[in-house]
């Protein structure tokens, strides 16, 4: 293959120039190794490629039509390297990602959204879940990116940050607890609790506070999904401990009130992000990182 590919070069500058002798000065190459080329050319694929004149050489038919495909060659290789360069770039990919629930709710899509804004051809696959369930899909390479709380890296996965989240209550606005600027756990005792299932439990910080302590805590309701527990809370029915992650919106409308706990109440939970081990991550998937921890941070100023 690399015989032909110089004598397609020879043969193109050969016809350019109608004359082995013009090609030969201009590749600077000797006129017999530029002649030796052309010959083997016409070996290789079987046919006269061009006519020996008194003046030089004209291509036959065989040799304008093999001269047509140089060029579409030409054309496609260049081609391809603009895309590869591209994806490079991080102009067109699929990141595929895995989150805890929360996470999806309000800061993945913000920052998917802006990433789109410079990288209009990523595509995403998103898939949702506790936090074994994500760090599964990471363990099993069907992530790219997972987005959850409380996971630590294994020997394949690598941490690319972690951010420490306070836990706090989640309130219906209208109450008792709804206008203090912190709570104790002493505070939540006369009020009915919202509450992980097990399943959930055994894979959070909560699970401490909420089933490894002795407080006599009232429990009106256990819930696999943050947003179940969500609605739940909305409905009056009890109060939650949880990070305010994915709760601005609420917030900011005045749906869900916020409180957080007093220090030394509960150690804070993490949210971190994880990747395979050893993967090289596209720029665009590296530009999302980015653009996440922009978005914890913006979401953790309701708890400063």
């Amino acid at each position: 293959m690399t015989l032909i590919k110089t004598g397609l070069l020879y043969f193109k500058q050969a016809i350019r120039d109608g004359s082995i002798r013009k090609a030969s000065d201009r590749l600077q190459v000797a006129s017999s190794a530029v002649n030796r080329q052309l010959l083997q050319l016409e070996s290789e694929l079987g046919v006269e490629l061009f006519e020996r004149l008194p003046r030089g050489i004209r291509p036959t038919a065989a040799g304008e039509l093999l001269l047509s495909h140089i060029q579409a060659w030409a054309q496609d290789e260049e081609k391809l390297r603009q895309d590869i360069g591209r994806l490079k770039g991080g102009a067109r990919g699929t990141i595929h990602i895995a989150a805890a629930e929360s996470i999806t709710t309000e800061i993945l899509p913000q920052a998917m959204a802006k990433l789109q804004i410079d990288h209009p051809h990523i595509d995403f696959n998103l898939i949702s879940g506790d936090n074994y369930f994500v760090k599964s899909a990471l363990l099993a390479k069907d992530a790219d990116l997972v987005c959850a709380f409380d996971i630590s890296g294994t020997t394949r996965t690598e941490t690319v940050t972690s951010i420490k989240v306070p836990i706090g209550i989640i309130t219906h606005p209208d109450h008792a607890l709804a206008r203090r600027t912190s709570v104790t756990i002493s505070d939540c005792l006369d009020h009915p609790i919202i509450a992980p299932t097990q399943s959930w439990l055994n894979h959070s910080i909560l699970k401490d506070l909420i089933e490894n302590s002795d407080y006599p805590f009232r429990i009106a309701a256990r819930v696999e999904r943050v947003g179940m527990l969500r609605n739940l809370v909305l409905s009056k029915l009890g109060i939650a401990f949880l990070s305010p992650i994915g709760l601005r919106q609420d917030i900011h409308d005045r749906k869900l009130a916020w409180i957080p706990l007093a220090k030394g109440a509960s150690i804070p939970t993490t949210v971190s992000l994880l990747v395979p081990k050893g993967r090289v991550l596209a720029n665009y998937t590296q530009r999302l990182v980015e653009l996440l921890k922009e978005e914890l941070d913006a979401h953790l100023e309701i708890a400063r």
